[in-house]
């Protein structure tokens, strides 16, 4: 069976890809990184090691992600990997959401779980910045009606760690040129200092939370942040 997961909800992809590793505890689970992958590797981890040849549970990541960076095999190997699925478990596992170009190359026969980001979280995170409490409270409640306040949590920091590096003239790793401009003019609404206050702020709620220090629940805390901003 061949599956892909693929969208930037980490979490929740992350936490798919756990479910199908413990549904095939009777088979041999290998993880390869998809940034090599080739036809000659893809052959090996598909052979049995196991003197009662039990089965294998390939694990790929990064594989089509990496495509342009191997354009004469790609479209070779994805052919070699969507035909040993109709024999073996095979998981593409990707941290984007995966082209419909390619995902008609898949076949199918592919089982396909898309974990992706809401547009309202991104819009919450944009609207950040001093003296924009009654906009951001209102993108933060539609959005904790669907999704979990830790996933949020997570965003959060990662877009303020980011808002600090941009502050001092650092471009995050991973960021599109159209998003470092973006981000740019989010953090010029703020002062360095007042970036560095917050990020504590998070770590200070992210320890409470965890240590059940405090009587107010993840999302209160947040609340309180954003008001506080």
């Amino acid at each position: 069976m061949l599956y892909l997961i693929h969208g930037d909800q980490t979490e929740a992809a992350r936490a798919k890809l756990v479910e199908l590793k413990n549904h095939a505890k009777n088979k041999e689970v290998r993880e390869i990184n998809g940034k090599r992958l080739d036809g000659t590797m893809l052959v090996q981890a598909m052979e049995s090691s196991s003197l009662f040849g039990s089965d294998v549970f390939v694990v790929i990541e990064g594989f089509i992600s990496n495509a342009k960076k191997r354009e004469k095999s790609f479209a070779a190997t994805l052919s070699q990997i969507v035909e040993a699925g109709k024999n073996a478990d095979i998981v593409l596992y990707e941290e984007k959401e995966v082209e419909k170009s390619t995902l008609t190359k898949l076949g199918a026969q592919c089982t396909a779980f898309l974990y992706k980001t809401p547009v309202v979280i991104f819009q919450f995170l944009d609207s950040l910045r001093p003296g924009n409490a009654a906009t951001s409270l209102s993108y933060f409640a539609q959005v904790v009606e669907n999704d979990v306040p830790e996933i949020v949590f997570t965003l959060l920091v990662r877009r303020v760690r980011q808002l600090i590096q941009l502050k001092d003239g650092i471009i995050p790793e991973g960021l599109q040129e159209w998003q470092a401009g973006r981000l740019t003019s989010q953090a010029r609404h703020f002062t360095i200092e007042q970036l560095v206050r917050m990020h504590k702020r998070l770590l200070a709620i992210d320890i409470a939370v965890k240590s059940s220090a405090s009587p107010f629940t993840l999302t209160q805390q947040l609340e309180q942040l954003i008001i506080n901003l």
